[in-house]
């Protein structure tokens, strides 16, 4: 009996021994090609020391700080890197403001798009839009944004109404079943108009803000917008008034082949929330980045910002940060992967012929596979046989590791896995991946069919 609480107390975890590179080991020995990135958070593998070594520099200056008496010179030069690599229009006047962890940063982004307008006067405004079949975090405000009734059912009572619209669902898009996902620019704009519906329903003057995921990640499998999609968001978010937050936790800092997942779409937000590849997992960290736009409000006002951490802007988090960017822009990592994009996707045609896989998708580094029972008509399989879990558990078996996600479809049905892996990995490795996978996947489907 062990004293840990397990995420599932009846299960059995390994026990981690050591990492480098792309490879984990556990204390038996085994090892795993981590094709997930962890939950794609390891954006630059294991072991790299430039990082470690920040990390080690900055334990001898000063461990910890607290921001209500000091800031780090580390904390400062991140804020300066993260600012530079967003658009001009949102550079200029932006600041970050740092914390620990994903759900902190949507909690974070919230209460900044609340702010900003009990600064300028308009309290009255206190709803934020967001959408189903998305997850922000697991803390009580991201929860409630958060749009996937699985991880909402057990805390509904606790969490703020929902207010939430439908998202852009390329492969089950609401014109009907084609053979592959839709294309249509239209059936894009008219999902977007659900917002402006939405806000005329609830009162313009009462609503602060949308947020959304540039590419959907855990709940919906890295699924990408349709083109025009954003823009329309865009234009309606300036039509009333109100503050559109990224979502960038996952996207942010290169895993799409950009350095935020917006850039694919021309859009600038008002507030982004970064945090997993912000460190590489090196140290907890995650930043919310209000726009020049958003500062500019606190400025004119009292200059506070009524909110905080303990743990915010942590020297050590922040030494590993600034480490874990310089890292990426040093070696051209998010042009590596754009560059690398068309052939880790065409490397994963193989996976079609296990004749369980009904979609592919995803941007850059970030793929999403998903699991249907019939291709006509993109019948998932049923909930109780955890097709996902399946894979999951048969490719771990395997020495591979991949990030399973259900119930995105209607709360209960629809199986995916995500395959990220680090941006480091070398080309021999993606082959393995799918290699190891293909088997997988062919087994797999021998045990369901």
């Amino acid at each position: 009996m062990s004293e840990f609480f397990f995420r599932n107390l009846k299960k059995t975890y390994p026990t981690v021994a050591s990492a480098k590179g792309v490879r984990i080991t556990d204390t038996q020995g085994k090892t795993y090609l981590d094709a997930c990135s962890g939950a794609v958070v390891a954006n630059l593998g294991h072991g790299v020391a430039e990082i470690n070594e920040a990390i080690n520099d900055q334990l001898k200056k000063v461990a910890f700080a607290h921001t209500t008496q000091f800031v780090s010179e580390a904390g400062l030069s991140l804020a300066k890197k993260v600012v530079e690599l967003t658009p001009p229009a949102f550079r200029t006047g932006a600041r970050a403001y740092f914390m620990s962890g994903g759900s902190e940063a949507v909690e974070t982004a919230i209460k900044m798009a609340r702010s900003y307008f009990v600064h300028r006067g308009e309290s009255q405004r206190t709803i934020c839009f967001s959408r189903w079949q998305s997850y922000h975090g697991s803390t009580f405000g991201a929860l409630s944004a958060t749009g996937h009734p699985a991880r909402r059912k057990p805390y509904v009572p606790l969490l703020r109404a929902p207010s939430h619209i439908s998202a852009d669902y390329r492969y089950r898009c609401k014109c009907g079943f084609s053979p592959g996902p839709c294309l249509k620019d239209e059936c894009s704009i008219a999902v977007a108009d659900e917002l402006e519906s939405a806000i005329i329903f609830s009162g313009p003057e009462n609503v602060m803000a949308f947020i959304a995921e540039p590419v959907v990640g855990a709940t919906l499998g890295a699924a990408v917008p349709g083109r025009a999609y954003f823009s329309r968001i865009r234009d309606i978010c300036n039509k009333y008034g109100i503050l559109l937050i990224a979502d960038e936790v996952m996207t942010g800092l290169g895993r799409t082949g950009a350095a935020f997942g917006m850039n694919h779409f021309g859009v600038e937000p008002d507030i982004i929330a970064l945090g997993k590849g912000m460190a590489a997992g090196y140290q907890p960290l995650a930043a919310v980045l209000g726009s020049g736009r958003v500062v500019k409000a606190f400025e004119e006002s009292s200059g506070v910002f009524e909110h905080g951490f303990t743990y915010s802007a942590h020297p050590v988090s922040c030494a590993a940060g600034l480490a874990a960017v310089d890292y990426v822009l040093k070696h051209d990592l998010i042009e590596r992967v754009a560059a690398r994009e068309s052939a880790f996707f065409q490397r994963a045609e193989v996976l079609l012929s296990s004749g369980i896989v009904g979609d592919i998708r995803g941007k850059g580094f970030m793929m999403g596979i998903e699991f249907v029972k019939n291709f006509d008509s993109k019948e998932p399989f049923a909930a109780d046989l955890r097709i996902s879990q399946i894979v999951s558990q048969e490719a771990m078996k395997n020495g591979l590791l991949v990030y399973p996600g259900s119930g995105f479809i209607d709360g209960v049905n629809g199986d995916h896995i995500m395959v990220a892996p680090p941006f480091t990995t070398t080309d021999d490795e993606i082959s393995e991946l799918f290699e190891i996978l293909s088997r997988v996947l062919v087994t797999v489907a021998k045990q369901v069919r």
